[in-house]
C-alpha cells in the first residue's frame, strides 16, 4: 500500500484502472495507451488486454472504433460519483431538521452482488444506521427526498428498500441520530488530506515524469474516494471550513493531474 505525503493509497486493480483513466479522459483512449498506463501501476499487458475484454463483455465500456475505447455508462465509477458530488457540494440546501430515511430490513442478504450494490449505494450517499434496518442523512441536499430516492437508485439501492422523509423525532433520537457522524474523525481527515494534496502539487514539477504520473493518480484516486463517500453535513452538525477547503483542494490537484496525464497519454 504506497504512502504518499504521509496519506496510505490503494493500487486499483487492472479494470478499475481502466473504467478510471476512460471516466477522466473524457474522451476514446486506445488499448495500447491504457496498456501503457497500467505498466506504470505494475499491471502487465496481457493483465490490461483480458481487462479490457471483460469489460466490453460487461457492457461497462464499448469500442468506439478498432483499438479504442469508451466508458458504456459514463458517471458509473467512483469517479463519475465524485465528479456528481462535486457539482454537488454546490447545491447543498438549509437544513431544517429533516432527514431521508432508507428502511432496508426486508431486503435480502442471498444475493451478495445485489447487497454490495445496496450498501455501497448508502454509503456514497452517506447514511449512518439509526437503528436496525433504518439508516438515515440529514435532508440538507438540493431536490430533497425526491433526488435522494433518484441518486440512491441510480446507484443500486435494492428495490425492495423503502425511501421516505423521517421528521419529529423526539429530543433523545434527535440526539442519538445527530451523534451517527464521527465528525471530530472526519474533520481531521480533511485537513491531514488537504495539506497532502498542497504539498504533493507542489512537488510534481520536481519529481521523475513517471512517479509524478503513478502518484497523482494515486493520491488523486484516494482523495476522490474520500469526497465520494462524505456525509455532507450541515453546518448545524459540522462546521463546513475543512470539507470546503478540501474541495478546493482536490479540484487544483485534479486540474494539475489531468493536465499531465492528458500530455503522457496523447503521446502514447
Amino acid at each position: 500500500m504506497p504512502t504518499i505525503c504521509a496519506v496510505e493509497t490503494q493500487t486499483p486493480n487492472a479494470p478499475d484502472l481502466v473504467l478510471d483513466l476512460l471516466q477522466a479522459g473524457d474522451r476514446p483512449l486506445s488499448g495500447r495507451a491504457l496498456c501503457r498506463a497500467g505498466a506504470l501501476l505494475g499491471h502487465r499487458e496481457t493483465t490490461m488486454r483480458v481487462a479490457l475484454t471483460r469489460l466490453l463483455a460487461a457492457r461497462k465500456i464499448r469500442r468506439e472504433s478498432r483499438g479504442s475505447y469508451l466508458l458504456h455508462h459514463p458517471g458509473a465509477t467512483l469517479l463519475g460519483e465524485l465528479r456528481a458530488w462535486s457539482r454537488e457540494a454546490s447545491d447543498e440546501v438549509a437544513w431544517q431538521g429533516d432527514w431521508v430515511a432508507v428502511h432496508d430490513a426486508g431486503v435480502p442478504r442471498s444475493d451478495k452482488t445485489s447487497w454490495r450494490r445496496h450498501h455501497l449505494a448508502l454509503s456514497l450517499r452517506g447514511f449512518a444506521p439509526l437503528a436496525a434496518g433504518l439508516r438515515i442523512r440529514p435532508c440538507n441536499r438540493a431536490g430533497g427526498l425526491q433526488a435522494e430516492r433518484q441518486r440512491l437508485t441510480d446507484l443500486g439501492l435494492s428495490k425492495q428498500a423503502r425511501v421516505f422523509l423521517l421528521s419529529g423525532l423526539d429530543a433523545r433520537d434527535a440526539k442519538v441520530a445527530a451523534g451517527l457522524w464521527p465528525t471530530k474523525a472526519l474533520e481531521d481527515g480533511y485537513r491531514r488530506l488537504s495539506q497532502a494534496l498542497a504539498q504533493h502539487r507542489r512537488l510534481l514539477p520536481r519529481l521523475p515524469e513517471e512517479q509524478a504520473l503513478r502518484e497523482t493518480l494515486l493520491l488523486g484516486r484516494t482523495a476522490m474516494g474520500r469526497l465520494a463517500r462524505d456525509p455532507m453535513l450541515p453546518a448545524e452538525m459540522m462546521a463546513p471550513r475543512h470539507r470546503d477547503k478540501l474541495v478546493m483542494e482536490v479540484r487544483r490537484y485534479d486540474e494539475a493531474g489531468h493536465a499531465l496525464w492528458s500530455r503522457w497519454m496523447e503521446a502514447a
